[in-house]
């Protein structure tokens, strides 16, 4: 009898640590006299999509827990907020474990983020793929770790992001990046471009503006700008260089 309960035991734990469980919460907050969301999240997905006409700010969270109960993980550990504060809205998304004894600790939230297009984001992300389409306004990004995908932007954008891909592209504005690791590619930018990057390869082609990019190490490529290009270092690894139609400073 004690062999078949341990073994149910077992099971139950094997079962809890295989399969995850999830659990989906929707917030909604009205868009009135907001022109800015600021998104604060930890580990897991996060998509972020502009909407022409949309009144609110609509968040879909997929809370997945793996190795326990996704309800006593929600109930005890997450943080899932969306607040207005003045004219901004705030997005808070994480799991606090500093007061868990668990031994089994996984788990993420998945965000999808629809905002009106015409909004101004600032995120400061954990861990885990990112990807903003969409969006009339400035974009600020602070990402810790995994790839990230921005793609139709109407405005300046800044990036600093410590490792993972990069792919950036239909920018109507000045881009700025800050990247620590991870292959970074740049494309149809209708501004200027400034690239300061650690390691790994880096791609910019159609450029309207200037090019000035910062490298530790990992071959550059350039091809297709309308002004100028200036290579402040080069670190490691080839530099190619075509189609300029300004000065090349190397």
């Amino acid at each position: 009898m004690r062999l078949k309960i341990s073994f149910l035991v077992m099971l139950f734990l094997f079962t809890s640590i295989a399969f995850p469980s999830e659990e989906v919460k929707n917030l909604s907050l009205s868009a009135k006299g907001i022109n800015e969301l600021d998104i604060d999240c930890g580990a897991g997905f996060l998509k972020v999509y502009g909407r022409e006409d949309l009144k609110e700010i609509k968040v879909e969270a997929e809370i997945v827990v793996k190795g326990g109960d996704v309800k006593k993980v929600i109930r005890k550990y997450v943080k899932l907020s969306l607040k207005k504060r003045g004219r901004s809205a705030v997005l808070v998304s994480k799991i606090d474990w500093r007061r868990s004894s668990s031994l089994f600790k996984s788990a993420v939230i998945n965000l999808t983020v629809t905002v009106p297009k015409n909004m101004n984001l600032n995120v400061d992300d954990g861990s885990g793929s990112m990807e903003i389409k969409d969006i009339t306004g400035d974009l600020k990004v602070n990402d810790g770790s995994g790839s990230m995908e921005i793609e139709g932007i109407t405005g300046d954008l800044e990036v600093e992001d410590g490792s993972g891909d990069i792919k950036i592209e239909d920018i109507k504005g000045d881009v700025d990046i800050d990247d620590g690791s991870g292959t970074t590619d740049v494309r149809d930018i209708q501004g200027n471009i400034s690239i300061k990057d650690g390691s790994g390869t880096i791609y910019v082609r159609n450029i309207d503006g200037n090019v000035t990019v910062r490298d530790g190490s990992g071959s550059i490529n350039i091809n297709g700008v309308e002004k100028n290009v200036t290579i402040l270092r080069a670190g490691s690894g080839s530099v190619n260089i075509k189609n300029v139609k300004g000065k090349v400073n190397m």
